[in-house]
């Protein structure tokens, strides 16, 4: 699944080529779960395929966390937990967003986790929790909706549609070209959202159109995903203090967020879009920050981190997808266990006058 893609129902995800079982299902509460009968999956429908008793730290996120395209074992979480010698549940599942992760919080705190980390992605997160709010049965997801959100209108994915579909009908017309050949072949023809990128040892396709349509605060479905955003974690916030639990929040920027860092060195045929895109996603980054900061929440923005290794195929090439290669879960699992877990205070239920921050505010990196 691409990373920047909308929420899409289960039946949009196809079967795995090796199993007839399917990975994810179709759920009116969560809208899209892990298939408990998948081998890959623990009893909780979650990509923990040997399964986590008590973990020590339960990860929870969309599709980077889950590790989309890879084998369960290069995921970030999975390489942690190797570096860690174990007790790392993955609690990730493509499609989700944040409404998801508050529920996921919710699950996980009868497995007693002492640490937990929500794995923000502003590309991402603010459209897929307008609408899991807008459309779920689960009595949480609802209580994150207001009345006056009903009736307002959806983001403009034509870009995205648009852009698969060209993808298809070509793919159909050509059955002997490689799907690398395809992209190529329409990013010549100028197709949006198929944006030829090089940048260093990296070669990608992106989709800023799309990424800023799910971004764009001045849309009202974005703003009202930001607030449900903040209800979310506010949500999660409570259940740490509840449980006793640490909390971190990690705010992944998109691929193309990090291009647009360092524009003078890519060759790019859309600098323009990309410059805009740019400027959107660092206010959605500002305002999670800012979130983060007024529930006294760790919180790492891993722009400065990132943005110097996007140009080092830390992400899938030769490809629209915005996804972390096996090299930069790597990359990330070393960083979370170096620099996250260190300072991450692990709360006793000893006193009943513990304050409720978890931590301070730590600096973006």
């Amino acid at each position: 699944m691409n990373e920047t893609e909308p929420c899409r129902a289960a039946d949009d995800f196809t079967n795995d080529a090796n199993t007839e079982v399917q990975r994810h299902l179709a759920d009116p509460a969560w809208l899209v779960r892990g298939n408990p009968d998948h081998p890959e999956h623990d009893a909780l429908g979650l990509r923990n395929p040997q399964g986590v008793q008590l973990p020590e730290l339960a990860i929870i996120g969309g599709s980077q966390v889950y590790g989309e395209g890879l084998a369960p074992g290069q995921s970030w979480p999975a390489k942690l937990g190797q570096r860690m010698g174990g007790g790392v549940l993955n609690a990730g599942m493509a499609g989700w967003g944040s409404v998801q992760y508050a529920m996921a919080g919710e699950m996980l705190t009868a497995l007693a986790p002492r640490r937990v980390i929500i794995c923000l992605t502003p590309a991402n997160d603010l459209a897929k929790a307008f609408n899991c709010a807008r459309v779920s049965t689960a009595p949480l997801a609802r209580s994150f909706f207001e009345p006056a959100w009903v009736k307002l209108p959806q983001p403009d994915y034509s870009a995205q549609f648009n852009a698969g579909r060209a993808v298809d009908q070509l793919s159909a017309e050509n059955p002997a070209l490689s799907h690398e050949d395809v992209l190529a072949l329409l990013a010549q023809r100028g197709e949006s959202d198929i944006n030829p990128c090089v940048l260093d040892t990296s070669r990608f396709y992106l989709s800023e159109h799309t990424l800023l349509a799910m971004q764009d605060l001045e849309h009202p479905a974005i703003e009202a995903g930001l607030s449900i955003t903040a209800k979310a974690l506010a949500h999660l916030q409570r259940l740490s203090e509840k449980h006793y639990f640490s909390l971190t929040a990690l705010l992944l920027p998109s691929r193309e967020y990090l291009v647009s860092q360092r524009l003078e060195e890519v060759q790019v045929r859309d600098r323009e879009s990309l410059e805009r895109l740019g400027l959107v996603e660092a206010a959605v980054l500002a305002e999670l920050r800012a979130c983060c900061a007024a529930l006294g929440m760790r919180c790492f923005d891993l722009t400065g981190f990132l943005k110097a290794f996007v140009g080092n195929r830390i992400h899938v090439q030769n490809s629209r997808q915005d996804l972390l290669s096996a090299k930069g879960c790597e990359l990330l699992a070393r960083f979370v266990r170096e620099r996250v877990l260190p300072g991450t205070f692990v709360r006793e239920p000893a006193r009943s006058d513990m304050g409720a921050a978890v931590g301070g505010i730590y600096p973006s990196y």
